[in-house]
């Protein structure tokens, strides 16, 4: 619960129960015993990306009258802002939902660009600050309000205001490491691993905007090479197109396949191709 609800800011977010899905017998007759058995609720969860010219809202919400809460409050904080939303109604949260997702949006206006993740295991916040006495001021009032029931992981880049933001980000990129992406075998389907990591990415690429985002597919050489560099090349399409739901212009993204032409493994070995089919991200300045 929140310690101070006179000082909430309306706003809220939600899940709702699962609808029962009743299997059939071999008569095409729905089992009584399946109308018991709901199909589990999705988790709550709410991210908020802001940026010099644009808020995004996204996840689920409580009522219309919470979504228009959050764009009120979206518009209030942010004047110059242009507000997107993708709202995402399920029914059921924690009593705290509001709250969170109404201060979270509100501690975010104290940053010169941040995204944040809301969920029911905790809260992440990333982004660039310019004064860290004011986030640091900003940030402990606002985890006083949370009582404990969520944990505030945050990664912050505090700069000057009059610091070379290029400088900045080629320092930052410098040691990032995002981590291996994974696809299934033979395939170009994610593994549940590469988001995380891919979001990642996507918080730092909104930071450095003026940034290309290169992106390479390699395999290792157990196919012919001609499928090598297909599957290679479409794998990197696969996260060009991720980037770019996540808010990247299709502009700043070069892709390529280099198909098993890189290996930096042993491909003789189980683990060296694991290590061989992979995706290279860089960053440089067009």
């Amino acid at each position: 619960m929140i310690k101070n609800r006179a000082a909430r800011v309306a706003a809220a977010v939600i899940i709702a129960g699962g609808l029962a899905v009743a299997p059939l017998l071999d008569d095409g007759k729905a089992t009584d015993s399946a109308l018991t058995s709901p199909k589990p609720a999705e988790m709550p969860q709410f991210r908020i990306h802001w940026r010099q010219d644009e808020v995004s809202l996204a996840g689920h919400t409580v009522s219309e009258q919470h979504e228009r809460d959050l764009a009120g409050i979206a518009a209030a904080q942010y004047p110059n802002a242009r507000v997107s939303t993708n709202f995402k109604p399920l029914g059921v949260v924690p009593d705290y939902w509001a709250d969170v997702s109404a201060l979270t949006l509100s501690l975010l206006a104290a940053t010169r660009s941040a995204e944040a993740t809301i969920s029911t295991t905790g809260i992440s916040v990333r982004g660039v600050i310019d004064d860290e006495l004011v986030w640091q001021s900003q940030l402990a009032a606002y985890e006083s309000t949370l009582a404990g029931e969520l944990s505030v992981a945050t990664d912050m880049l505090l700069v000057n205001s009059g610091a070379d933001i290029s400088a900045i980000c080629e320092r930052a990129f410098s040691t990032f490491v995002p981590g291996r992406i994974e696809f299934e075998e033979s395939g170009t389907e994610l593994r549940s691993s590469a988001y995380p990591r891919l979001d990642r990415v996507i918080a730092l690429a909104r930071t450095c905007q003026e940034f290309r985002i290169l992106i390479t597919g390699h395999t290792d050489a157990s196919g012919t090479p001609a499928l090598n560099d297909d599957l290679s090349l479409r794998r990197a399409g696969v996260v060009a197109d991720y980037f770019a739901n996540g808010g990247i212009d299709r502009a700043r993204l070069a892709v390529s396949g280099a198909g098993s032409t890189r290996p930096i493994a042993d491909d003789s070995t189980r683990h060296g191709r694991s290590l061989n089919r992979r995706i290279e991200i860089a960053f440089e300045l067009p």
